[in-house]
């Protein structure tokens, strides 16, 4: 049941509020994207590097999706190895919708 003043989300194919961008945060890169689409989400992001690195990178990443749709994923320590095309792909039952972001560090 809605709460006064909260509609219930209409049912749908996720899609992009705010394509996924990239941003530098002292020695860190924040990859930030927000999705709308009910019901929930599964988010999940890939890489183009070299698969070697890819287990590197995962071990520096965070990630955080919030209750508004804010899906963030924090590289600490960036290194310039850590350039390249971020692939964010986020899907339910209704469909699925895509975002990339080139990051050169």
């Amino acid at each position: 049941m809605a709460r006064r003043g909260h509609e219930m989300p209409t049912p749908g194919a996720p899609s992009f509020v705010q394509e996924l961008r990239a941003y530098r945060q002292d020695r860190d890169v924040i990859l930030e994207a927000k999705v709308r689409g009910n019901p929930e989400r599964n988010v999940q992001h890939s890489w183009d590097g070299n698969e070697w690195h890819w287990q590197d990178l995962k071990g520096r990443m965070r990630k955080e999706a919030n209750y508004d749709g804010t899906i963030k994923l924090t590289i600490q320590e960036a290194r310039r190895s850590d350039s390249g095309t971020f692939r964010l792909v986020v899907t339910n039952i209704h469909g699925s919708a895509t975002s990339t972001c080139n990051v050169r560090i």
